[in-house]
């Protein structure tokens, strides 16, 4: 029997293991560093394809519970996204009842909601590779958003809590850090930094690098070694774009999905220093992606799931093959080889993700 915490995910995931799951080995990650004209998210302090890492500074803050440490990703502010080196996101200005008011200075913020990162992440494969069990490694409490808004003020800040206390250092088995992080140096709060493995995936075609730090299901939180947020479900329509999400796929160099990454790329395991070059991702695809010169191009770090299993004629036939943009998805879809993981049609799986991207491997998505 399948046991998972998730409202949404159990039933989708056990139709998925239905639907044939290839056993494949995963393409490699790009071996080389992240050349700076590449990376969007410019606060950012290294990028790291190889070793598959973003270092990020890091912002000591408070909560109901104690001290607790954040990172700043996006703003719905053109000219405070430019001052700080984030993402400008217009559309997190209709996030409405899915944020939380904080007090205090962006780089000490008093947040209202607090995160517990003492749970054990448990993400495991049934037959076929769909995951049998699904429980987040960390969970907010009804008041934790990572979308904020200063109180008096109409900005809204992608400002996820990623650890928590005095000196979180748990960087093996994640107690007091995020499932993500694999390096944390505390010792100087103004200097503070966090070490988060990559999510790699696709915009109109192009490779792209970014984080996962919350979900609004728990099933989902723990696939993406992020928050369980239930918060999150309260975000207006407008802030959210669609991403695009497989659950399973063929082999070879065409491999993609949620079940490959948990059979072969180590999905399931706890993240550390010493593995998080080889972990792989189900390679995603986002609807958009930042423009040059901090144009916001629709870009929204609040992705509003799609999930999709090919049929078993498809991958018998060989039409699965990687998708790597929204119109492949849509195609598909049409042709009547993917469906949604209950059979019914492709669509909205009533999921949001926290993802916000950090950059592009080759050319900057169109």
């Amino acid at each position: 029997m399948m046991r998972s915490t998730s409202p949404r995910l159990p039933a989708m995931l056990a139709l998925a293991a239905t639907a044939g799951f290839a056993l494949i080995t995963l393409a490699p990650a790009s071996a080389r560093p992240l050349a700076r004209t590449n990376v969007v998210l410019t606060s950012a302090l290294a990028v790291d394809l190889d070793a598959n890492t973003v270092t990020l500074p890091l912002f000591r803050g408070s909560s109901p519970k104690g001290t607790v440490w954040y990172v700043k990703t996006d703003v719905s502010d053109a000219a405070v996204a430019k001052r700080e080196g984030l993402l400008f996101s217009p559309a997190l200005a209709a996030i409405g009842e899915g944020a939380q008011t904080v007090d205090g200075p962006s780089d000490a913020f008093r947040f209202g909601g607090a995160v517990d990162f003492a749970p054990a992440r448990v993400l495991r494969a049934g037959p076929g590779g769909a995951p049998a069990v699904a429980k987040p490694g960390s969970v907010g409490d009804a008041r934790y958003s990572p979308f904020v808004q200063p109180r008096g003020s109409n900005l809204v800040y992608n400002a996820p809590i990623v650890a928590s206390g005095e000196h979180p250092s748990d960087v093996t088995t994640h107690r007091d850090v995020l499932d993500r992080a694999v390096a944390i140096d505390t010792r100087d709060p103004r200097h503070a930094t966090i070490t988060l493995v990559l999510a790699r995936g696709f915009t109109a075609g192009q490779p792209i690098a970014y984080i996962s730090t919350d979900a609004s299901d728990p099933g989902a939180a723990a696939i993406e070694r992020s928050t369980y947020a239930p918060l999150l479900a309260k975000a207006g329509a407008g802030a959210k774009i669609p991403i695009d999400v497989l659950f399973n796929g063929r082999g070879d160099a065409q491999a993609q999905g949620i079940g490959q990454a948990l059979l072969h790329g180590g999905l399931g395991d706890e993240a550390t220093a010493a593995n998080a070059a080889r972990l792989r991702s189900p390679l995603n695809v986002q609807a958009t992606f930042p423009g040059a010169d901090g144009a916001s191009n629709g870009y929204s770090p609040l992705w509003d799931v799609y999930a999709g299993v090919w049929t078993a004629s498809a991958l018998a036939s060989g039409k699965a093959t990687r998708l790597t943009d929204p119109a492949a998805f849509a195609r598909a879809a049409a042709a009547g080889e993917l469906t949604a993981p209950d059979g019914k049609p492709f669509g909205p799986a009533g999921i949001v993700v926290d993802c916000p991207v950090v950059g592009f491997a080759a050319a900057r998505p169109r």
